[in-house]
């Protein structure tokens, strides 16, 4: 138990920082490790990935209140675009857990792997969504949200892989779609989590310390550190250049998602 909260605890570091650089939730950090983790200590091969995947959704949820917070007090936040994406969110990302649900844990795997490589060239090269000066209307940010949502509770992130790219088609600045990210991620962790959490009642393949597909252990470990971190990995990403930000992220997707095929 203590190597294993040591691991986590470690784990929630890198996440922090890598929720307040890159607005990201973290969790394109958390699955992995924890799909590898889990399979290290002998959990049921079947049920990991959708172990993982409801572990860091909760692990986001503490993450992004502390990421947010910090981007909040920088005035990073866009509360007039965030709010009809929330609710669209809503939706979405409980869905998302229950469509997550029905999939086999290798076929997951892959679809994460094909995520972080796309979003690594995506990013890379610079490939961005047409922007606009005008913020856009309602309906179309409640499709965004529910979008956002549901693709995040497959893939176990915050959404900052697909709501920076909205934000800053919306006419944001790169560090305000940042900060209005890291605050999407909570109601996108929070919902999420729930729908992990609900599936997961009474399934006897679940290993102790777990509330459905959530292990508590994981979420502890990471938690406690990650959100001491998320506020410095704000700090950095108001002094670090865009072009640094940019190859730092791409860099990190490309080797999440080579690992992802190699487990």
């Amino acid at each position: 138990m203590i190597e294993e909260l040591l691991i986590f605890s470690l784990l929630g570091i890198f996440v922090g920082l890598a929720a307040g650089m890159f607005g990201i939730g973290g969790g394109t950090l958390i699955v992995p490790v924890l799909v590898g983790s889990f399979l290290n200590h002998g959990f049921q091969e079947d049920i990991t990935i959708h172990l993982a995947l409801g572990s860091s959704m909760a692990s986001i949820f503490f993450t992004g209140i502390a990421s947010a917070n910090a981007h909040r007090k920088k005035k990073a936040i866009d509360f007039s675009i965030l709010k009809p994406v929330a609710f669209g969110v809503i939706f979405g990302a409980l869905l998302g857990a229950i469509f997550a649900l029905q999939l086999e844990g290798s076929i997951l795997k892959i679809i994460i792997a094909i995520f972080a490589l796309l979003a690594a060239i995506r990013i890379g090269f610079n490939i961005e969504l047409k922007s606009s000066e005008s913020k856009p209307k309602n309906i179309k940010s409640y499709v965004a949200g529910s979008g956002i949502g549901f693709l995040s509770s497959i893939l176990g992130i915050g959404g900052g892989m697909f709501a920076i790219p909205y934000f800053r088609s919306s006419g944001l600045s790169l560090i305000s779609s940042i900060g209005t990210s890291a605050a999407c991620g909570i109601p996108i962790a929070l919902f999420s989590s729930l729908g992990f959490f609900i599936m997961g009642i009474g399934n006897p393949a679940l290993p102790s310390l777990s509330l459905g597909y959530i292990y508590l252990p994981a979420v502890f470990g990471i938690s406690i550190t990650s959100v001491f971190a998320a506020k410095y990995g704000a700090q950095i990403a108001h002094y670090v250049s865009t072009v640094t930000l940019k190859w730092s992220l791409a860099s990190l997707l490309l080797l999440i998602s080579i690992y992802m095929v190699a487990i």
